[in-house]
């Protein structure tokens, strides 16, 4: 047993999944790839006001002249693809991309067993497709072929466990014979696949040769072809192509607002969140811009997700105008932590991240963040890498702080004018302190990065100046400083 998901006017239906404010106007879609602009898909609204394929643009316009005409989208049309594999593959292991638009299921082991449970199955899969945007229909038959034609005739299922039940009287246009062939059909009088079949297999195929026998063999329950397997890709993507430059944000976010939605709920879908998440813009001068979004705690709330992306977009400033967008998103696991008694952790680690994304954004990358020490003796040498929010600290695992006063360093250290005596500093000149130095301890004498261009040597000394205050100062190849003061 086979189903079969089709959904009719495929290339409409993906150019228009991003955009419901066109429900309720007439549209038509135009293929330009062979030179001149043809209709080749219209709404049924547009139907309604005599808008046919094959007109032109200019035709279908002068038939209904509130038409809106879109232009047929590669792009869109492959997201629609993938959103067609994926949610199938959620409902059965076994599935073919049979078509654009059309996708065979087989049921084996599903325990469809009977007309009620298999609408019930389907009412779950057009539900599904229908969070998507996308309206589809399905059929049900012992056959991929006969799957198809209940697929097309189906409001919006067929169920037909019994082929003799609808063959008969199918109309022999719905078999979609060669022109040819169907207008000897047309002379014979014969209008009902149960009239062709009627003719014989032998007769067929003395009349009308291989075509005539591949139209036979669709319609046969024993002729069962296997289905050519494939597995969704495990990447989620939308894209759109921009028939008009975009040079603000405010549609640029529209766009994404719509991507974000539908990318949380095709990966909500496989009963995960949103990790990470990447952004590609395509600039008309030819270059591109990137950033990875790295989701501080995985989630499917699309406006945490959207709202992350936006807090991005307000910093950034291209080239030239963008002509092309894609998000990627990457699902992640639900996560769950189980805490200590004292553990605490973040109340809200993406709006947590947020606050940094825009910190980061006035301050700079190498200003916010959690310090990591570098491999080196080298004094104040650290980087800035981004926070981890998954887990509180375990208790107790933050050494406890040494005693005596703690250094509050100046960054940069803040250049002195010192004087020496017998290489002892006795006097001080600069902004934190001007007067006798009363006390010190020192020299200390630190080296390191020989091997490379970084190597750096450097004498400090901790000093009581004749206010009481406790600096730390130090000489290097580049003068003398004031390091820090002790509270």
């Amino acid at each position: 047993m086979f189903a079969l998901i089709y959904i009719p006017h495929f290339s409409l239906q993906a150019a228009l999944r991003l955009e419901p404010e066109l429900d309720h106007q007439a549209v038509a879609l135009a293929d330009s790839t062979g030179g001149k602009p043809i209709i080749v898909s219209v709404n049924d609204i547009a139907a309604q006001h005599g808008v046919l394929p094959d007109q032109t643009p200019i035709q279908a316009v002068a038939r209904c002249d509130s038409l809106v005409i879109k232009n047929r989208s590669a792009s869109l049309e492959l997201s629609a693809t993938e959103i067609l594999l994926q949610t199938a593959y959620a409902f059965s292991p076994s599935i073919e991309s049979t078509a654009p638009g059309v996708c065979t299921m087989e049921l084996a082991g599903l325990g469809l067993q009977s007309e009620a449970s298999a609408k019930a199955w389907a009412e779950k899969i057009i539900k599904a497709f229908a969070e998507f945007r996308l309206d589809c229909r399905i059929g049900f038959a012992p056959t991929p072929a006969l799957a198809l034609l209940g697929a097309r005739s189906a409001r919006p299922v067929n169920v037909f466990f019994e082929p003799d039940q609808f063959i008969p009287s199918l109309p022999i246009e719905a078999l979609e014979p060669p022109v040819e062939i169907f207008e000897i059909l047309a002379l014979w009088g014969i209008r009902t696949a149960g009239r062709f079949l009627a003719l014989g297999r032998e007769a067929i195929a003395e009349r009308l040769g291989v075509p005539g026998l591949e139209l036979f063999d669709r319609l046969s329950p024993a002729t069962v072809r296997p289905l050519n397997l494939v597995v969704p890709v495990a990447e989620f993507v939308e894209r759109m192509d921009f028939e008009h430059e975009i040079e603000t944000a405010e549609p640029l976010l529209f766009v994404l607002r719509r991507f974000t939605e539908q990318l949380a709920k095709r990966i909500g879908a496989t009963q995960r969140v949103v990790g990470e998440m990447e952004l590609k813009l395509a600039l008309s001068n030819g270059g591109a811009y990137r950033h990875d979004f790295k989701i501080p705690q995985p989630t499917g709330r699309i406006e945490t997700l959207f709202r992350t992306i936006q807090t991005h977009l307000e910093t950034v400033r291209t080239d030239s105008p963008i002509v092309a967008v894609e998000l990627r998103a990457a699902p992640a696991e639900i996560e769950t932590t189980q805490l200590g008694f004292f553990e605490v952790t973040l109340k809200n680690p993406n709006l947590f991240g947020e606050t940094l994304a825009r910190l980061t954004a006035l301050c700079g990358n190498d200003r916010v963040g959690t310090p990591v020490l570098l491999s080196t003796h080298r004094p104040d040498a650290f980087k800035m890498v981004a926070p981890h929010f998954s887990a509180a600290h375990p208790a107790g695992s933050t050494p406890d702080a040494l005693p005596g006063p703690r250094l509050r360093r100046l960054r940069p250290p803040a250049p002195a004018n010192i004087q020496f005596a017998e290489e002892r500093p006795v006097s001080i000149q600069n902004s934190i302190f001007n007067g006798a130095i009363h006390r010190v301890r020192g020299p200390f004498l630190s080296s390191g990065d020989w091997w490379d261009n970084n190597r750096w040597s450097r004498r400090e000394w901790d000093v009581e100046t004749s206010d009481g205050s406790l600096l730390r100062i130090f000489q290097s190849g580049d003068g003398c400083f004031v390091e820090g003061v002790y509270d």
